[in-house]
């Protein structure tokens, strides 16, 4: 890269103009080195004594990401999703923080909790619930989408789908906020991530012992996500307490601040170009695609880390065995030598194209909730656009982008509209 060209990935003002530094990265530094001070591993787990990140690499075009997402041999999940080395609390890893044959094993068994009947059960609930959300700002003529729509809808969606009831929905949503600060964030962070796990854990142990004990009893429990996860078994095998803690702890991290920016996402691409949003609103059957070219041209994880399990060689470079190793789906969606016109939102993007969008990851690590987010942005997006005919940005009050490392999205997204024109729910 030319000597005047410096990225910080860190930097909060990298995150306002990302795309612009990746493009530009792409065909200057496709896999780039970044130096930074050291960064500790919290120590707690069976698993605590991990060096300092001192430096991670960047993948920034399609096919090295693509290459990074599917060798799972040589690019491991033990170390966590972050630039920094997070300890399992398993000896085996859980999940997103699991290799195979381990984590084929688990994922057979949380599937069962994810299947299309599952998911499909959700969408009166999705509905209703942003029907209310907004019925409760509709005569105010203004709100903001993520704040008061997007964040609201998907922590009351996961929150339920644990059991954990709507008075703790404030406590899910400062949990999962922590979980994701703590990727590239700092002590204070770290403290913030401590204090979220003592207690999340706490309450869904509560809640699990109440459910194994309710069926030791004969009765049913609810036919919730918790539950499926309690019952499923794949070739004799179930998860215990702490798996299922701990796949909770993924699932509140990754169900709703992620699906709740591509809400947000969605809503901005749509109120900034007008021919697009025309063109849907005239043709809802359009819905899915939109949904999808929103995920390509905006995924919601703007990228995410793995661990190489030796010296690497891809994209021209030779990357060093245990080095952190970012995955920058933003960057890939929008490579030039995959996606037509990549740089552009287009609902008329050819299917085949739409399909290579990686928003979602790839391979065994592939996003396990991936239908559960198509279908709250979906329905989400239609909602919001029907019910407040004329839906803006706000002018007086401008959009903020967040500055979390792993999110691509925004933090605010202030909206207007006119009172008079909200139309009831059709529920």
């Amino acid at each position: 890269m030319s000597d005047h060209f410096r990225y910080d990935p860190l930097a909060e003002e990298s995150k306002h103009h990302n795309f612009e530094i990746f493009e530009r990265l792409r065909h200057e530094c496709p896999v780039h080195r970044h130096e930074m001070a050291a960064v500790e591993s919290p120590a707690d787990g069976p698993r605590s004594q991990l060096p300092p990140t001192t430096e991670f690499w960047s993948l920034l075009r399609y096919d090295d990401c693509m290459e990074a997402l599917q060798r799972t041999d040589c690019f491991s999940n033990m170390e966590g999703p972050g630039p920094e080395r997070r300890p399992t609390l398993t000896a085996d890893g859980m999940l997103l923080f699991a290799d195979d044959p381990v984590h084929r094993r688990q994922r057979a068994v949380a599937n069962k909790a994810f299947l299309p009947k599952v998911v499909e059960s959700l969408r009166p609930v999705i509905g209703s619930v942003i029907d209310d959300l907004i019925d409760d700002v509709s005569t105010r003529g203004r709100c903001d989408a993520l704040q008061d729509i997007a964040i609201p809808l998907t922590v009351a969606m996961i929150t339920d789908m644990f059991g954990a009831g709507s008075d703790r929905r404030a406590d899910v949503a400062r949990w999962g906020r922590a979980i994701n600060a703590s990727n590239g964030g700092g002590p204070a962070e770290l403290a913030a991530l401590r204090t979220a796990l003592r207690e999340m854990f706490g309450l869904l142990r509560d809640i699990v012992a109440g459910r194994r004990a309710t069926l030791a009893s004969g009765k049913e429990q609810p036919a919730d996500l918790l539950g499926a996860l309690i019952i499923a078994e794949h070739e004799g095998t179930r998860f215990t307490d702490g798996d299922i803690c701990e796949a909770a702890m993924q699932l509140f991290s990754g169900g709703f601040e992620t699906t709740a920016t591509a809400i947000g996402s969605g809503v901005h691409l749509l109120c900034t170009h007008g021919d697009q949003r025309a063109r849907l609103e005239s043709d809802w059957s359009l819905l899915d695609h939109a949904a999808e070219e929103i995920l390509r041209f905006e995924p919601p994880v703007e990228g995410t880390f793995r661990t190489t399990t030796s010296s690497v060689d891809i994209g021209g470079t030779t990357v060093p065995v245990n080095a952190k190793v970012r995955v920058v789906y933003a960057s890939a969606n929008r490579d030039e030598s995959v996606f037509t016109d990549a740089g552009a939102f287009r609902l008329d993007r050819p299917i085949g194209e739409l399909r290579r969008h990686i928003a979602f990851g790839r391979g065994t690590h592939s996003c396990i909730g991936a239908a559960l987010a198509r279908m709250e942005l979906t329905i989400a997006l239609r909602t919001l656009f029907e019910r407040l005919p004329g839906l803006e940005l706000d002018p007086d009050a401008p959009p903020k982008r967040s500055t979390n490392l792993t999110i691509n999205g925004f933090a605010t997204l202030p909206i207007r509209w006119d009172p008079r024109r909200v139309r009831l729910s059709a529920r």
